[in-house]
């Protein structure tokens, strides 16, 4: 499992999930879990009136879940299963959160999970995040700008975590060395990503993020990287 958070709005964090999540599909049967407010992850994959349940239709579940009880409920992209949040801002329980996300884990499934910053901190309790990463053995990815407001973003969240992280970057004009950046924050560096302007393109024509070469391959590196741990 790989659990993806922006340090700061805008970063592309929610993309980059995807990225990943479409990364590891190539290998085997791969989920999206969206734990962002307002549904904001279906609109960016172009999948918001496809068929298929969403977060408040599974929002009472709880207990321990067959993986084949989910099989054939989630609308897909590219052959993912993407749980999407409520279009309502509403955030699923706890319960039901770590029921689903167990359920996809123990049935084979490779998670990747869209877990804005500010509900690693705030919004969910915080067992959410600590179950994800401890309990379901998730990795912990913050995505943060290559530049002086990003790292500051990055070292505020930072100093509230209680779980291990690690650190990628997206490249900026106004650039920090990407070693300074892992320095200070005191976090494993996995990554940079290139800018790449198709994306806006592909999400605007209704196709989700669809990364040219040099960023396919630095999300591709990345995802090698979490996997040989």
């Amino acid at each position: 499992m790989v659990v993806v958070s922006g340090a700061v709005g805008g970063v592309g964090a929610s993309t980059f999930a995807a990225l990943i999540a479409a990364a590891r599909a190539t290998s085997g049967p791969t989920a999206l879990v969206d734990l962002g407010p307002g549904g904001g992850l279906d609109v960016l994959l172009g999948i918001e009136a496809a068929a298929g349940s969403r977060w408040p239709e599974l929002a009472g579940v709880h207990g321990r879940v067959a993986a084949a009880e989910l099989t054939g409920l989630l609308p897909r992209w590219r052959g993912i299963e993407v749980l999407s949040a409520a279009r309502d801002g509403a955030v699923p329980g706890a319960e039901a959160v770590l029921a689903v996300c167990t359920a996809l884990v123990d049935g084979g499934v490779s998670v990747v999970v869209d877990l804005p910053g500010s509900r690693v901190l705030g919004d969910l309790p915080s067992e959410v995040p600590e179950a994800l990463v401890g309990g379901l053995g998730g990795e912990l990815v913050l995505v943060a700008g290559q530049d002086v407001l990003g790292v500051a973003g990055l070292l505020a969240l930072r100093r509230r975590l209680t779980v291990p992280a690690q650190l990628v970057l997206r490249r900026r004009r106004s650039r920090v060395a990407p070693i300074e950046a892992a320095h200070v924050s005191d976090l494993p560096l996995l990554g940079l990503l290139p800018g790449d302007r198709r994306l806006a393109d592909a999400v605007d024509r209704g196709l989700g993020p669809v990364a040219g070469r040099r960023l396919r391959r630095a999300v591709a590196r990345v995802s090698h990287r979490l996997a040989s741990q």
